[in-house]
């Protein structure tokens, strides 16, 4: 039986066009990953065990960037320019009804489980590169968010937003 690393394997040698299909959890595990650690079996089926584990015990959230309204950027602290999902499930439903092509990406939460809202911090408040591993960072707490500001970006700032279950 294939393991995770087979998968990302077979996915990743092939071209663009002919590429079988790779669930989203490989995907976003192994580009967690620094370039020559993708091709270490250990640290791919550990990764993606981690990224396992942290779902289950709910300390992942989805973003979905929604930063343009009617040709008008909105910008990190404006209560629309990201959506924060729960779950790929809880993302799925409102895309179904707010938009069908939309696609959220899954990060890592620190300092705890999720709540109903997350702070995030965003090093350049400019960038708009969700789906890198390091854009943004979450946390469970405004407490979690200051500590770590605190020690890694003293004159940084969070911003709370919702979890839609």
């Amino acid at each position: 039986m294939a393991d995770a690393f087979d998968r990302w394997i077979e996915w990743a040698n092939n071209p663009p066009g002919q590429r079988p299909g790779l669930a989203s959890d490989v995907h976003a595990s192994v580009m967690s990953l620094d370039q020559e650690d993708r091709t270490d079996r250990q640290k791919v089926n550990g990764a993606v065990e981690h990224r396992a584990e942290l779902r289950r015990t709910g300390r992942t959230a989805w973003i979905y960037l929604d930063d343009f309204d009617r040709g008008t950027q909105r910008t990190i602290g404006d209560p629309e320019w990201v959506k924060i999902f729960a779950s790929a499930e809880a993302a799925d439903r409102w895309f179904d009804e707010h938009d069908p092509e939309g696609v959220a990406w899954e990060y890592e939460i620190e300092g705890g489980p999720r709540q109903a809202s997350v702070w995030i911090f965003l090093a350049d408040e400019g960038s708009r590169e969700i789906g890198d591993p390091g854009w943004v960072k979450l946390f469970a707490s405004e407490e979690a968010a200051e500590n770590w500001l605190e020690q890694n970006a003293p004159s940084g700032q969070s911003w709370e937003y919702p979890v839609e279950e």
